[in-house]
């Protein structure tokens, strides 16, 4: 009995492995080294391959959704009962917020209250900030900080509910502003491979309109001989130099377009770690901010859903890959 027992732990384990996006993209295919002249199999076998992956993907990325609007629905009282209670909202005050035919006007009412109960200022005092000048801020924080000091007793061995609340609120600001500085670094590095593959694109988007232009102008007078009733042996002759033109074309984007992929596929494999700790990061984030036990996340979501971007743009691979057709012209 043991023994299944660990076999069947075993098994779970070994399941929860394979749906990690590390794992899903190490299934996927090799990028093909040239794509012009290509045999049907050999593309047939890639497409295949980057299609069950990604079906693969989208299927657990789906269910971990779910799992993650389950536990938001499930949070939401509490949510609101929370936001009840930290800003003096009446159980009415919340009912009135759900309303989407609520008026500005009581908007605006609600939102006064909320600001008066948590920072004792009102949304009128919050208007007339916007228009001070930038010394005129400074001065109202200044003395808005010392009102509020003032107010605070003194004795350090007596300390109000009030004071143990900001102290509290203090540690947990700074616990909030370091996890927010290692979120803010993992975007920025995310963001560059990101930004790479754009810019990158960008250039390539312009190469791939010149080369398109020149192929256009190239194939029009072909086009239009093959219109004026062309003897067999001059068709012929018309499809060769078709095809060689297309030849050109694609030995001037299909390289170029396949390293983009390949640098693409290149700087997200050594990320996917850093997908997982930005994800562990913006739970504890979520924890505090919502004051809840759970984070609204489900883990590895984030390292698939980068793993389901590139499956999109390996499916490019064989963009430029001349129809068999136009090869087909080249043998007769």
């Amino acid at each position: 009995m043991k023994k299944i027992f660990v076999a069947a732990l075993y098994f779970l384990s070994v399941q929860a492995l394979a749906q990690t996006g590390e794992s899903f993209f190490a299934k996927l295919p090799n990028l093909p080294i040239s794509v012009c002249f290509v045999d049907t199999s050999s593309r047939g076998f890639f497409n295949r391959q980057l299609s069950s992956v990604s079906n693969q993907l989208n299927e657990v990325i789906l269910k971990k959704k779910k799992e993650v609007q389950k536990e938001a629905d499930n949070l939401k009282p509490e949510m609101e009962k929370k936001l009840a209670q930290e800003y003096g909202l009446s159980e009415a005050d919340v009912q009135r917020l759900k309303d989407k035919k609520l008026s500005k006007e009581e908007k605006k009412k609600i939102a006064d209250k909320m600001m008066q109960e948590k920072a004792n200022i009102s949304m009128e005092e919050i208007e007339r900030l916007k228009k001070m000048s930038k010394e005129g801020k400074e001065a109202w924080s200044e003395a808005y900080g010392t009102e509020v000091m003032t107010n605070m007793p003194t004795d350090d061995s007596v300390k109000t509910e009030e004071q143990i609340k900001m102290e509290k609120e203090l540690e947990k600001n700074s616990k909030l502003n370091e996890l927010v500085k290692e979120q803010n670094l993992l975007i920025n590095k995310i963001d560059a491979v990101n930004k790479m593959y754009e810019n990158k694109m960008a250039e390539f988007r312009k190469e791939d309109s010149l080369q398109t232009a020149i192929l256009n102008e190239a194939l029009k007078p072909l086009r239009e001989q093959l219109l004026n009733s062309p003897s067999e042996g001059e068709v012929k002759s018309i499809y060769q130099q078709m095809a060689l033109f297309h030849i050109n074309y694609c030995n001037e984007l299909s390289p170029k377009y396949i390293n983009i992929i390949n640098d693409v596929k290149n700087s997200v494999g050594p990320l996917l770690p850093d997908y997982n700790r930005l994800e562990v990061i913006n739970s504890e984030i979520n924890k505090i901010l919502l004051k809840t036990e759970s984070g609204l996340t489900s883990p590895g979501l984030l390292q698939l859903g980068a793993v389901q971007g590139l499956v999109s743009i390996m499916a490019g691979a064989y963009k430029y890959t001349i129809p068999i057709e136009i090869i087909s012209q080249l043998g007769e």
